[in-house]
């Protein structure tokens, strides 16, 4: 790639939806280092570098098991490297789906870090699947490697060293299993009730609430020449309460002390 935010549509037009493998074959070498690393809900590839994943695609909770995964992986075993591994990621993609449309709404590019962010959506539909195809909203994270041209007067190209795919629950159940969307957003909805039902415990239970003698200790939340944005009705009336039951408080609490 020259351009990445100009180039990458077609970049990923022509991995995900190429015409037959040999093409595909092609834009994987071209586009991908020898040693990128590929990360996805459903299956992972370690790079074979040094490092299996770069520093802003490792998950804390998964760096003390890389070396693991690297030694459990497929390449070095039954691919020559990662970049071939994730050929085989894609080819399997296309076997699962040979009806298959993607289209690339929206394209970040972080040039200072070489890192681009793409909003996709794609279509997919699992051969002999007599279910009708759906489709489903990913987010794709690619981490950039300048490398040499070929010739002294070109632009320097960007090749793919890092891949990583974020999907929602939803999205993520759309791409193998579409009839069971409504009932996971029916039990997402039963989450946010949980949510509502837990905050409201926290407060009556004096888990989460202001305490006596918190009043003159309240957060600022408008910092100075940032204003905030205006608050519901609802909203408004609550925070106005709040105000006056602590004010309220705070008198009583004098009252008392001057009696005594």
């Amino acid at each position: 790639m020259e351009d990445p935010a100009r180039d990458i549509e077609d970049v990923i037009l022509s991995i995900t939806s190429a015409v037959n493998p040999e093409a595909q074959k092609a834009a994987i070498l071209r586009y991908f280092a020898p040693d990128a690393s590929f990360r996805h809900p459903l299956c992972t590839v370690p790079s074979d570098a040094d490092t299996p994943y770069p520093a802003s695609q490792s998950s804390p909770s998964f760096a003390r098991w890389t070396q693991l995964s690297r030694k459990l992986s497929p390449t070095g075993i039954a691919t020559a490297s990662s970049r071939e591994t994730i050929l085989c990621v894609y080819q399997w993609y296309r076997t699962m789906s040979p009806r298959l449309k993607v289209e690339v709404r929206k394209v970040v590019w972080d040039e200072p870090r070489m890192e681009i962010y793409v909003d996709v959506v794609q279509t997919f539909h699992i051969r002999w699947n007599p279910l009708p195809p759906a489709q489903s909203r990913l987010i794709t994270h690619l981490n950039l490697r300048k490398v040499s041209p070929r010739s002294q007067d070109a632009r320097p190209l960007y090749v793919i060293v890092a891949q990583e795919d974020f999907y929602h629950p939803a999205d993520l159940l759309a791409f193998v299993l579409p009839p069971l969307v409504p009932i996971l957003h029916f039990l997402l909805i039963l989450g946010t009730w949980a949510c509502v039902f837990g905050a409201w415990f926290g407060a009556v239970s004096g888990f989460w609430t202001i305490k006596r003698g918190e009043g003159d200790r309240e957060v600022k939340l408008e910092h100075a020449g940032e204003s905030l944005p205006t608050p519901a009705p609802g909203e408004q009336q609550t925070l106005t309460n709040g105000r006056k039951n602590r004010r309220e408080g705070s008198g009583s609490s004098s009252s008392s002390s001057s009696g005594e």
